[in-house]
């Protein structure tokens, strides 16, 4: 449960905050002190205040522990998320590349925010999510790749998309992939695997010597 310390300092940043003699710091809903044991469910940013002193961290003592976070993890969720996220950016990726004529940069770093953000709704708080999302980036990237190169092909020779798919020499397109990771792609490949990794799980802050 909060301090009296605590509380006060996390209702000083609320818009409901007011100061009544004789009593102090007191929630303008109720007229009363604050009391909550872990959030106000009624606590409101106070935007202005914010805009001219912002709040540091400590203003915010309220957390969960590392138990209770662990606690609230689902990996299999994250992971069902991060697969839809992967598939979607692969195709986003090759409808726009094929629509445009050429290849993307920054479609690599999108899909890794993407992918990334999708593991977090596991709530994770353990690298094995960054590293299943790292890995689920890389996936995505090199499907998008190839559905470019399958759609250039169907362009370019006036074919079906599945009819390209199905008679495609794919030793030719393994090459072509291969080419393309060699090249200045690796390098955007390398920003989806860090955002795919950095954006798949929340960090704890815990004191030295703690482990999660």
């Amino acid at each position: 449960m909060a301090t009296s310390e605590e509380i006060e300092k996390y209702c000083r940043n609320c818009v409901s905050r007011d100061f009544v003699n004789g009593k102090g710091l007191v929630c303008k809903r109720t007229g009363e002190l604050p009391a909550f044991e872990e959030e106000c469910d009624s606590f409101e940013q106070d935007k202005e205040l914010e805009r001219l002193a912002p709040p540091k961290p400590e203003d915010f003592p309220v957390s969960m522990t590392e138990e209770e976070m662990l606690a609230e993890e689902n990996l299999p969720k994250g992971v069902l998320c991060a697969v839809v996220a992967c598939i979607v950016g692969a195709v986003a990726w090759g409808l726009i590349s094929v629509s445009t004529g050429r290849q993307i940069g920054f479609m690599p770093i999108a899909i890794g925010f993407m992918v990334g953000f999708a593991m977090r709704q596991g709530k994770g708080i353990r690298p094995i999510f960054g590293i299943i999302g790292a890995a689920l980036s890389l996936v995505s990237c090199i499907l998008g790749d190839f559905l470019s190169i399958i759609g250039y092909i169907s362009q370019d020779y006036e074919m079906g998309y599945f009819q390209v798919l199905a008679g495609v020499d794919y030793g030719e397109i393994f090459s072509i992939l291969l080419k393309n990771v060699m090249s200045m792609t690796a390098l955007f490949y390398g920003f989806a695997l860090y955002e795919g990794y950095k954006f798949s799980f929340r960090v704890q802050k815990h004191p030295e010597g703690g482990k999660i």
